[in-house]
């Protein structure tokens, strides 16, 4: 669940500050404006934590649908919904689903917002240009203005459509967290059951209501 929390922080830390230099800032306006202009994001993922030093790399694959401020993250058999209002939490193994508020997140965290807030919270630098794949990127770094679990956030931003094809986090613990976006799809319409959980089809799963 602390690495559920953590990638949260990673996707949603896609958000930057104020204190920049003009070619980072240029680069991820044109990201919030792809972004915003989307009707519906839906991204498949790879989620790594690693500690080199002790020898440890874990992967999950994951997905995320985000759809104004609704969104549905599913990842290590962990969903985790919010219809913009309230936000479930759904473990199938454990047979119990504990509802909170939807801004229930440390630091303003919000999945819905992902892709796009990046007004604040960090001073950022543009790296340079790399090749990724087939891809050729944008290196940016962010660096957070205010105590959080992280002390560097580097993302990785297609050139060719300013869309984010991955980033690296490195926690203050000593592990790294890196996503990589598998593929990404927009505008497709979903229903707003997507984003709760509907307990009466669900009757045999605990309820935990923490609002």
């Amino acid at each position: 669940m602390k690495h559920t929390l953590l990638l949260l922080t990673l996707l949603i830390s896609i958000s930057l500050g104020l204190m920049a230099d003009e070619k980072a800032k240029a680069i991820l306006d044109k990201v919030s404006e792809n972004t915003k202009s989307k009707t519906s994001i839906t991204a498949d993922f790879e989620f790594i934590m690693e500690n080199i030093a002790a020898g440890i790399k874990e992967s999950n694959n994951g997905n995320i649908i985000i759809q104004n401020d609704k969104y549905k993250l599913s990842i290590s058999g962990i969903e985790i919904m919010s219809n913009g209002v309230s936000m479930w939490t759904y473990m199938p193994d454990a047979g119990e689903v504990s509802i909170s508020d939807a801004n229930n997140f440390e630091d303003d965290i919000n999945p819905a917002t992902i892709f796009t807030i990046y007004e604040h919270g960090f001073d950022y630098t543009f790296l340079g240009e790399a090749q990724r794949g087939n891809k050729r990127i944008f290196k940016i770094d962010l660096v957070p203005t205010v105590e959080r679990e992280f002390s560097r956030v580097v993302l990785d931003i297609d050139q060719s459509n300013y869309q984010l094809v991955g980033a690296v986090m490195y926690g203050i613990d000593g592990n790294r967290y890196l996503i990589d976006i598998l593929n990404y799809t927009t505008d497709k319409n979903y229903a707003n059951s997507t984003f709760s959980f509907d307990s009466s089809k669900n009757p045999d799963v605990t309820v935990i209501d923490m609002r």
